[in-house]
């Protein structure tokens, strides 16, 4: 039986990040399999108000504010967003999915099922406090923030699920007890066809026998790309490490840049495919996720993956009795050094053989959809 599903999520396509790229794959994976998709959003610069995608997304931004370089937005609630919410509800919407708990795009869907008397899910990805970084003040606003709006949510009848087991264990930090996990995936095939083939190792000059580690991700303190380069000093010339993405903290790194250490940028989906599949391991000392994209990019090239245990780490890395890299107990640089040492000297080829089947066969969009719709068959059983 198809339906026809409205998702709330706070940004959309093309603002990129990782709750916009679930909500991009999980849309397109429900159209292939029949379901109607709308995808309910924040407006945004000069993207369409209403528009329909190649695939036959439907997407609807409404009125909001732009705050914090499009971290923050804020509904401007009106006729105009009454009439846009009325457009949807046209569609014969029957499933709501919301992303995340602390925006106001996640209210609006919340109501918006309330009122159309549909079931709706809201999906938490996170697996700790919002966090400014060394802003003490600036954090405890946040997590009050996040109380409140967590709050709202469970007075408007929010059934909840989780990103990943640790984003669902966290909500009982809130007083809400869940089991349901609905994950984030990959089209590993797809990924690993579309690399591009640049030679980064050529590029950048490292030599063949050195042990190349990838970072992949935004370069701020959350997600320790300072960190990881001082435990490449720590691992000396014989391994070089190519840091993948942009952030607040790019000036300091480029300041006391490692010699065996190279700042690529943002880099093209073909591009960061040709990276991994040149990696001889990944690592990435963030201090949470939800479900982190990278990790499922690295697992689909079969590369062995050092992290802290935090987000799917476990969904990924841990199977039939392996552990494809090491979950390390912290962050600390002579730990992901001590953690990348370790995952090297167990790796062989039959382990990358193993992680590239269990990311294609084990953490699929279709194995994600089942889970969604396993989600929703819960609730009209209960």
């Amino acid at each position: 039986m198809s339906h026809t599903y409205a998702i709330f999520s706070a940004q959309y396509l093309p603002h990129v990040g990782g709750v916009e790229t679930f909500t991009a794959n999980l849309a397109h994976q429900l159209v292939l399999g029949g379901d109607g998709v709308c995808v309910v959003t924040s407006a945004r610069g000069d993207a369409p108000e209403v528009e329909t995608q190649d695939d036959g997304v439907r997407i609807v931004r409404l009125p909001s504010i732009q705050l914090m370089g499009g971290r923050l937005p804020l509904s401007r609630h009106g006729s105009h967003e009454r009439a846009l919410l009325a457009a949807v509800s046209s569609l014969g919407i029957d499933r709501v999915l919301v992303n995340t708990r602390f925006y106001g795009t996640s209210v609006t869907g919340l109501r918006f099922a309330r009122e159309l008397g549909v079931p709706a899910v809201l999906l938490d990805h996170g697996s700790a406090w919002l966090t400014f970084g060394s802003v003490a003040a600036l954090d405890a606003a946040a997590h009050a923030w996040e109380r409140r709006m967590t709050a709202r949510d469970v007075s408007l009848g929010a059934t909840f699920a989780g990103i990943s087991e640790k984003s669902a264990a966290w909500l009982s930090n809130f007083g809400i007890e869940t089991s349901l996990v609905i994950p984030n995936a990959i089209d590993a095939p797809s990924f690993r066809a579309e690399s591009s083939g640049r030679d980064f190792r050529s590029e950048l000059g490292i030599p063949s026998d050195a042990t190349l580690v990838a970072f992949v991700g935004r370069l701020a303190p959350e997600k320790g790309p300072e960190r990881l380069l001082e435990a490449v000093r720590q691992l000396g010339e014989t391994c070089a490490c190519v840091l993948a993405g942009e952030g607040a903290l790019r000036p300091q790194l480029e300041h006391d840049l490692p010699a065996n250490a190279h700042l690529v940028g943002n880099l093209s989906h073909p591009d960061l495919s040709a990276l991994l599949s040149q990696a001889d391991v990944f690592c990435l000392p963030t201090r949470s996720e939800g479900f982190c994209t990278s990790l499922l990019e690295a697992g689909a090239w079969g590369v062995p993956c050092v992290v802290p245990d935090v987000g799917g780490a476990r969904e990924v890395l841990c199977h039939d009795g392996h552990t494809f890299g090491a979950i390390t107990s912290d962050r600390e640089p002579s730990t992901m050094a001590e953690g990348i040492r370790q995952a090297l000297a167990a790796w062989t080829p039959a382990l990358s053989r193993a992680l590239r089947t269990h990311v294609e066969d084990d953490l699929s969009w279709s194995q994600t959809v089942q889970a969604l719709e396993r989600s929703f068959e819960l609730m009209y059983r209960s």
